[in-house]
């Protein structure tokens, strides 16, 4: 998998438009950049919708990934986040990053204090955006989303505008990635972001896409205690993609007893672009989720995500 024509990619075209150096793919130096949140490429195919550009997102395939490439512009393997759970390599621990605040990563984000983000209120989310700039506009549902985007560039006219909407996402996990409830939601969200992307084009670049794809769950696999005989850390990371640290290889005993594929660090730094990697990384051959930790609710999902299948991957994108 390249780093090419992903989300990464367009995301260092981001940062050079609104700083003046120049853009291939963006014609103006201020965006809105919005973010539908699990609208994967394979959504947009049963909505019926043609010639739209397909890219890559990136590995793991998880929001909090994907959300720091973009707004720093690097890749995982240069900033580190590798999932929900991450390595707190100082304090020598496992953190969960919709639980608690930890600064572990290894890459500034690019936005100044002009820039604007607007994101649901009362979601975990906006801790983490709250942690990135003290610029975060809430909002209460997709529609004062959309009116107070157009307020804000119509009054303040701000360099950069990230809109993220999690609405997608949320009834995919519940619903699944091909229900009905999932296909009518990513129509109607496509709808209000394509209207207002035609209204304010004529000043800003505006961007849609999306940071992954869901794959219909098949079921959930506990993965055993006895892993820790083979690695030298509980896995961190996410159900499909488990971060592995261990001096010696796990790859064996993992592909025998699971229906895992181990990268060795040689080929994770290859998909995850940089050297904050762990040692080994293990992801699904399957749709199914591979829990070391408890996550009574995550088990119950019918949509998930973060590992390394064309659903998970490939994400639409709009350019107006």
């Amino acid at each position: 998998m390249s780093l090419e024509n992903s989300i990464y990619s367009l995301s260092v075209e981001v940062k050079n438009a609104i700083e003046g150096k120049g853009s291939r793919e963006l014609k103006r130096d201020k965006v809105l950049f919005i973010l539908v949140d699990g609208l994967g490429y394979n959504v947009i195919g049963r909505l019926g919708l043609k010639e739209v550009r397909k890219i890559n997102s990136v590995f793991p395939t998880i929001t909090v990934t994907v959300l720091t490439t973009i707004l720093t512009a690097t890749p995982p393997g240069v900033h580190g986040i590798l999932g929900w759970r991450v390595l707190d390599k100082e304090n020598g621990r496992i953190v969960n990053l919709l639980e608690e605040n930890a600064n572990v990563g290894f890459a500034k984000p690019f936005l100044t204090e002009e820039d604007v983000i607007l994101a649901p209120a009362l979601r975990p989310s906006m801790r983490l955006f709250k942690s990135i700039t003290k610029n975060v506009i809430p909002y209460f549902s997709p529609w004062d989303a959309i009116t107070q985007t157009n307020d804000i560039i119509k009054n303040k006219r701000p360099r950069f505008v990230f809109l993220y909407l999690p609405f997608v996402d949320a009834v995919s996990h519940y619903f699944g990635p091909y229900s009905s409830h999932t296909l009518y939601t990513a129509q109607q969200i496509l709808e209000l972001t394509r209207t207002l992307a035609e209204k304010l084009s004529g000043e800003y670049s505006v961007i849609i896409t999306s940071d992954h794809g869901h794959i219909p769950v098949e079921g959930v696999v506990r993965i055993d205690k006895e892993i820790l005989h083979y690695v030298d850390l509980p896995p961190y990371g996410d159900h499909r993609n488990l971060m592995l640290l261990s001096k010696k290889d796990p790859s064996e005993y993992l592909t025998k007893k699971y229906n895992l594929t181990v990268l060795n660090k040689e080929k994770a730094r290859e998909i995850m672009g940089g050297d904050n990697i762990p040692d080994y990384v293990a992801i699904p051959n399957d749709n199914k989720l591979y829990m070391y930790w408890n996550d009574e609710e995550e088990a119950k999902h019918l949509g998930s995500h973060g590992g390394l299948s064309k659903e998970e991957m490939e994400i639409p994108l709009f350019i107006y």
